[in-house]
């Protein structure tokens, strides 16, 4: 069940950081446009900074479950090498269990923002562009790497518990 479920996320996150990454090359875009334009003409892209730091902020967030999902943070590889199957899960628990009150406080407080911003209906200063805009990609990366944390938990709770990696198992 865990290595299915392991599966699913994996696949969902690549595709979510994809869609984060075609963010980012939009943001690239509009950049080099921006100072290709100014520097031809004097004029650049009007409101170009709301659209490259709502770009930039969308890609991030949806980047950052793969990050977790695919094990791409640091961890202190000279310490944690040493240690036994069990209490390596032990520290890979105790850091799931960290990343995941982080990710789950970021979404749920960012989830009480975007709802001020839609009862306030507040717009970017430039181009005017709803608020929400900038809070819904915050709010699902989070959201989504909150259950990929939860799960890397789980994942890592299993080895300690039985001794044996939960991927290998094919459960």
């Amino acid at each position: 069940m865990i290595a299915l479920f392991n599966k699913i996320l994996f696949a969902l996150t690549k595709y979510v950081a994809w869609v984060g990454m075609l963010f980012l090359l939009g943001a690239v875009v509009i950049t080099t446009s921006d100072v290709v334009m100014r520097t031809a003409g004097g004029q650049g892209i009007y409101g170009s900074i709301d659209l490259i730091q709502l770009m930039v902020m969308t890609a991030a967030y949806l980047s950052i479950p793969y990050a977790f999902m695919n094990r791409s943070h640091v961890a202190v590889s000279v310490f944690t090498e040493r240690f036994s199957r069990r209490a390596s899960a032990l520290t890979e628990m105790l850091g799931a269990a960290l990343a995941s009150a982080f990710m789950c406080a970021i979404a749920y407080y960012g989830y009480l923002q975007a709802l001020q911003q839609i009862e306030y209906g507040d717009l970017s200063m430039i181009f005017g562009l709803p608020m929400i805009y900038y809070w819904t990609p915050l709010v699902l990366g989070s959201f989504l790497s909150c259950v990929v944390t939860v799960h890397i938990f789980a994942e890592h709770l299993y080895t300690f518990v039985t001794g044996r990696s939960a991927l290998a198992e094919g459960s």
